[in-house]
């Protein structure tokens, strides 16, 4: 049996802002931003745009695309950072009579910015466990609203959006047979003791970062879930069509790339148009490249993630 990917979904708010239309008194510009991170846009949400909604109509496209009744999902899962109620209950039980899945087990993640990866991993897993044929496992965030806009070393990173996945429990055969993307190896750690290097304040609401430590965290954490999932899969860069990683910054994934001396331009990249989107960026990126043609058959991308916490974690998807 294999768990495959089988469909994407996305959603983001209706406005977009460029660099150049971000608030003057940050003092800064589009070149810096572009040269310093590769973002020259990002999406935030406004009136009636929520982590609910956003998710909802991701996970509804992803549904569509994959003719799969709701009523036949086993599993929702939601990862987000940003949920709609502080507290309880979970968006994914939310979204749940929102998209028709009433016959799912609902609950969310919350592992930042490597939360889609834990998501896929945990769903992967309850799916072979329980015998269940259907989940669907999303990446809804609003992290505009936890920026301090006079901070400029955080607020021009992050944008709003969302991005689903329906996940099936196929024969092996029937995989091979349909343009799916069969899961392989998932690897994962943390490190609680870098839990300061970025934030969430509790008296002020906005997020506070250490940059040049979440920097060094991340290259590292980034270069060792990639070797790792190579190594347990028996595979090399010239087997790999594609990297698709966590996109937080350009020169993270440079830096990456270099690390491993891998060619850069396998890494994909759209931090450019959406900014930093935290668990929602893997399968934004994903969907984006399915819309584009980049994902066929035969494609092989390895992905990885890192996120507050700290956490990171990595996997591969074969199509």
């Amino acid at each position: 049996m294999a768990i495959v990917i089988r469909s994407f979904g996305k959603a983001v708010p209706k406005k977009k802002v460029l660099n150049s239309e971000l608030p003057e008194n940050l003092d800064t510009s589009d070149e810096w931003i572009r040269s310093h991170t590769g973002i020259g846009s990002r999406y935030i949400a406004g009136d009636g745009e929520t982590c609910l909604s956003l998710g909802v109509s991701a996970c509804k496209q992803a549904l569509v695309e994959a003719s799969v009744n709701p009523e036949d999902v086993n599993l929702l899962i939601c990862s987000t950072t940003t949920p709609t109620y502080a507290g309880f209950p979970s968006t994914a039980c939310v979204i749940q009579p929102e998209i028709g899945a009433v016959n799912a087990t609902c609950f969310d993640i919350t592992a930042a910015c490597t939360g889609f990866l834990y998501a896929l991993n945990n769903a992967a897993g309850m799916m072979e466990l329980n015998n269940w044929k259907y989940a669907v496992v999303c990446g809804s965030e609003i992290l505009t609203q936890l920026c301090d806009w006079n901070d400029r070393s955080t607020c021009i990173l992050f944008g709003d959006g969302a991005s689903a996945v329906v996940l099936e429990k196929l024969d092996e055969s029937e995989a091979d047979e349909k343009l799916a993307g069969k899961l392989g190896c998932f690897v994962s750690g943390s490190d609680g003791s870098g839990a300061n290097a970025l934030y969430v304040d509790s008296e002020t609401g906005f997020m506070k970062m250490d940059g040049h430590a979440v920097y060094n965290f991340a290259v590292g954490a980034m270069t060792n879930a990639i070797r790792l999932v190579l190594e347990k899969e028996n595979l090399s860069e010239a087997d790999v069509d594609y990297f698709v990683c966590h996109q937080a910054n350009e020169r993270i994934l440079s830096a990456a790339a270099k690390r491993l001396g891998f060619d850069f331009s396998k890494f994909v990249c759209t931090m450019g148009e959406y900014g930093n989107t935290s668990s929602a960026s893997i399968p934004l990126t994903l969907a984006d490249m399915k819309r584009d043609g980049k994902i066929k058959k035969g494609t092989t991308v390895v992905s990885a993630a890192f996120g507050a916490g700290l956490t990171w974690a990595g996997t591969v998807i074969r199509f």
